[in-house]
């Protein structure tokens, strides 16, 4: 496998964020990745196989690995290097993806305790086979048998990501809301559930969790199933373009200018269509060119920094926007270096244009909590099969996926 020359891959651009999940490398292998915090999850493949597959495949391991040792990082992954090599071992045979299932992991991988971390650290190796849990064969391996739980609750989150492009105008260019239908189960027993949705014509690309009975959403557009115990994705979709009206929570507007060797940008942030609702974990990133430097940036609200690690950049923080905020900017200013050396304080000799410097635009992150770009709800969530009562919660939330303000 080729990883040296992906890491020398990733140390030839400016940012990460500009390496493209797929790479094919000199020794006739494909580097397919994902990149989730500061962790790069890669799948390195030899042989022709759709790289769709192997990023849904990365993503599973994430989210496994998330269940199993919790925030993820550089040190946990250490911590619990023996529990990440068994889940491994059980997701690929020889090559070949097998499960990322963790209803069914559970059944393989035991979830790590603090004695089993102290164990393991020690020895270098995991318990014992004779304390494994017991492999589940039934028609539903992702819930074994003889579930209990005091209290018998069942909670959904749907989870919303806008994808936008906007122009130096304001237009929005393409736009699309896909979701994810999340949900975290404690019901004992073998509970049957039918979750009703009020808009489930404006789903599309659906795609289920294996527990999921197909046949009865293709006749009766509801979502039958016996959920596995804890946390799980029911169902991921996309929002159908022609049924998706193009309502951004958040207005971003981006400007560019010069006044002789000195650049500018300027972001004026915006409410816009989310109900009233409070869009919080506001961030602007606007990267700068390699040879900018003397850069000034001016905000009255939230906080800024300027991150100089790969290449200049300027963050902008805003913890919480209220729907009455208006007028809320930053201002960036900046010079740029020519090829040639340049004192300190002087001016470059030459100048370039923003498409010449490659600073094109803002990359934006919110999230609004209480709000469904899609208008996609829960109606009714039924219990069949058993006679508990069942206490439910459902939460709605949007966020930016890809949104990106060009200038």
């Amino acid at each position: 496998m080729d990883i040296p020359a992906f890491v020398r891959h990733l140390h030839s651009v400016a940012a990460l964020s500009d390496v493209e999940p797929v790479w094919s490398s000199p020794q006739d292998t494909v580097c397919i990745h994902i990149q989730r915090g500061d962790l790069i999850y890669l799948g390195v493949v030899s042989h022709e196989i759709p790289p769709i597959e192997v990023i849904e495949f990365l993503e599973g391991v994430v989210q496994a690995l998330s269940e199993y040792i919790g925030q993820l990082s550089e040190v946990t992954i250490k911590e619990n290097f023996v529990t990440v090599y068994e889940l491994l071992s059980e997701m690929v045979d020889s090559g070949s993806i097998v499960t990322t299932d963790t209803a069914v992991l559970r059944g393989l991988v035991p979830v790590p305790s603090l004695v089993n971390r102290v164990i393991e650290n020690v020895s270098g190796i995991g318990i014992g086979p004779d304390k494994r849990p017991n492999v589940n064969t039934s028609s539903t391996p992702w819930r074994p048998q003889g579930i209990r739980h005091a209290s018998n609750e069942f909670f959904v989150d749907i989870v919303e990501r806008i994808d936008a492009l906007v122009d130096a105008d304001g237009l929005v260019v393409s736009y699309d809301v896909s979701g994810d239908i999340d949900c975290k189960s404690r019901l004992s027993g073998m509970p049957d559930l039918v979750m009703v949705l009020n808009r489930p014509e404006t789903m599309d690309d659906v795609a289920f969790h294996p527990c999921v009975r197909r046949r009865k959403w293709d006749s009766d557009r509801m979502i039958g199933f016996v959920p596995p115990d804890g946390q799980f994705k029911l169902a991921s979709f996309h929002v159908a373009m022609d049924t998706s009206p193009r309502l951004l929570p958040l207005h971003v507007n981006a400007k560019s200018s010069r006044n002789g060797h000195v650049y500018t940008v300027e972001i004026l942030l915006e409410p816009g269509q989310c109900n009233g609702r409070a869009i919080e974990k506001v961030c602007v990133r606007v990267p700068l060119p390699q040879q900018a430097y003397n850069i000034g940036v001016q905000c009255k609200t939230g906080t800024h920094a300027v991150n100089n690690a790969r290449s200049p950049q300027v963050e902008w923080n805003i913890k919480s926007m209220r729907p009455g905020d208006r007028g809320l900017k930053l201002v960036i200013q900046y010079y740029v270096r020519s090829n040639g050396s340049v004192g300190k304080g002087s001016l470059p000799e030459t100048d370039t244009s923003f498409a010449e410097q490659g600073v094109a635009a803002a990359f934006v992150e919110f999230e609004v909590a209480g709000y469904s770009a899609s208008s996609v709800k829960v109606d009714a969530l039924r219990l069949l099969c058993e006679s508990y009562k069942l206490f439910k919660g459902v939460r709605y939330v949007t966020k930016a996926g890809t949104f990106q303000v060009r200038f």
